[in-house]
């Protein structure tokens, strides 16, 4: 299903393009496709609520080192340590490939192998009875490099590693968190799970 979000003009931006994840899929293997439902609060509002979105959505990048671990980071911002799966928007007349390539060498500088298409998830930010979608497109990569070097000027405070079998972990610390990031944490815990759910009973990742 394609969706959209409107924007100040009146006009209406593209968030899913079926031919793209035709392309992607033929590609990359057939995504898992998930909706959720977020009632927002003032920094969901913030982050999401956009009357001209800056972006069509995200990609999520999970990517399996060399020592057979999962790269989390945490950033600058943060009020306190946490350590989630690496993010970066797609712009709005980006391919959702072309931003993963992207994001990846900008916020890790690893060379990588796209190895599955993993997931699709559809979140309706809801609001006094009106709704934004924004979509997060989920890849498993490999990495072909131990460096992890993010290009000057991003805000990564601190990477790390985890097995595959502590997202979960992961989400339940993101559920975890209170004041004004709560529905944040329970916004991003969403996509930990779903890579928990698909990969963490893998024999190949054990």
């Amino acid at each position: 299903m394609e969706m959209h979000t409107l924007t100040g003009t009146g006009c209406y931006l593209p968030t899913v393009d079926p031919m793209e994840m035709r392309i992607l899929s033929a590609k990359y293997g057939e995504p898992v496709h998930r909706r959720a439902i977020i009632e927002t609060d003032d920094y969901l509002d913030a982050q999401r609520w956009r009357a001209v979105p800056d972006r069509r959505g995200e990609v999520i990048f999970i990517i399996r080192q060399p020592n057979g671990e999962i790269l989390l980071h945490s950033k600058q911002r943060y009020e306190e340590p946490i350590y989630r799966l690496p993010t970066g928007g797609i712009e709005p007349s980006e391919a959702v490939e072309d931003a993963l390539l992207r994001e990846v060498e900008e916020e890790t500088g690893q060379s990588v192998i796209v190895r599955r298409f993993l997931a699709i998830l559809n979140c309706h930010f809801c609001r006094n009875g009106s709704s934004v979608p924004f979509t997060s497109y989920l890849f498993y990569l490999e990495s072909r490099t131990q460096l992890i070097e993010p290009e000057e000027g991003h805000e990564v405070a601190e990477f790390r590693t985890v097995p595959v079998q502590r997202m979960g972990q992961a989400a339940a610390h993101l559920r975890s968190l209170n004041g004004k990031r709560r529905g944040w944490g329970y916004w991003r815990s969403l996509a930990h799970d779903l890579v928990h759910e698909l990969l963490g009973q893998n024999s190949q990742f054990n």
